[in-house]
Order: C-alpha cells, then sequence, then structure tokens
C-alpha cells in the first residue's frame, strides 16, 4: 500500500515539476508571440485597381510583333481557308479579330471574306471559290 501512494506520489511531483517549467518557459515564447503579433497586426497596403487593372491578361495570347518590312523585301503571302463563326483560318493559323498575322491585324471577319490591316494598309481575303467538281456527301 506504501507503494501506491509513493508512486502516486512521484507522479503528482513530476507533473508539478513539468507544469512550472512549461509556465517558467512560456513567458521567453510570450514576448516572441507578442512581437510576432504585433508585426502581422500593421495594416498593410496591397495593390491598388488602378494598377490591377493596367496588368495585362496572362491568358490571352499577346499580338505578334509588327515585323517592318524593307523596301525590297516581298509581302507575305496570305491565304484565307476558312470562316467559322469569328474565326478565320489564314496560312494554318486560327486568328480572332484582333489577332497579328505578319504585321497585319485581323480588322473585321465577314462572311466571305476577312480584312486584315495596320496603320499603312489594308487588305481583304477572301475564300477561294467553291470547286463544281466536289461533292460532299455525308454518310
Amino acid at each position: 500500500m506504501g507503494d501506491v501512494i509513493l508512486k502516486k506520489f512521484t507522479i503528482i511531483i513530476c507533473a508539478s515539476l513539468i507544469c512550472i517549467g512549461s509556465v517558467a518557459g512560456s513567458s521567453a515564447d510570450k514576448v516572441e508571440y507578442d512581437k510576432f503579433f504585433n508585426e502581422i497586426s500593421q495594416v498593410r497596403v496591397g495593390i491598388l485597381d488602378q494598377d490591377i487593372s493596367n496588368i495585362a491578361n496572362p491568358f490571352i495570347a499577346a499580338p505578334a510583333p509588327v515585323s517592318v518590312n524593307s523596301a525590297n523585301a516581298s509581302s507575305p503571302i496570305f491565304k484565307l481557308s476558312a470562316i467559322l463563326e469569328n474565326k478565320v483560318k489564314i496560312n494554318d493559323t486560327w486568328l480572332s479579330k484582333g489577332s497579328a498575322i505578319d504585321g497585319l491585324v485581323v480588322i473585321a471577319i465577314k462572311q466571305n471574306s476577312v480584312i486584315l490591316g495596320n496603320e499603312n494598309r489594308a487588305i481583304e481575303l477572301f475564300l477561294r471559290e467553291k470547286n463544281e467538281n466536289s461533292i460532299i456527301t455525308i454518310n
């Protein structure tokens, strides 16, 4: 019976020492925590709405750089292959209004043509005429 009382007394003493040790160590931690909380409680200023509106959309491809052709260089050849709603396929590249190709921007998309241009010139590309010998069948 005396051993049980001694074990209980030993456990109580050890638990008391652990509690006292944690309380003594917490004063240094408390100072650290107070310093940390004071730092993060300061009012922070983020980015301004005006700056956000000036940021380019990262999900839209930037227009191709305008190439300056020399006087003796030949103009690029454009082949309009398809028009599908608000997209056009020129030289095997799908473009939409405002997209650029070889220094020209897609200005307008019509039913059978597309207008490309820049500040120096504008050209209209037409879909080729249908071939009367072509027959399309759907099975």
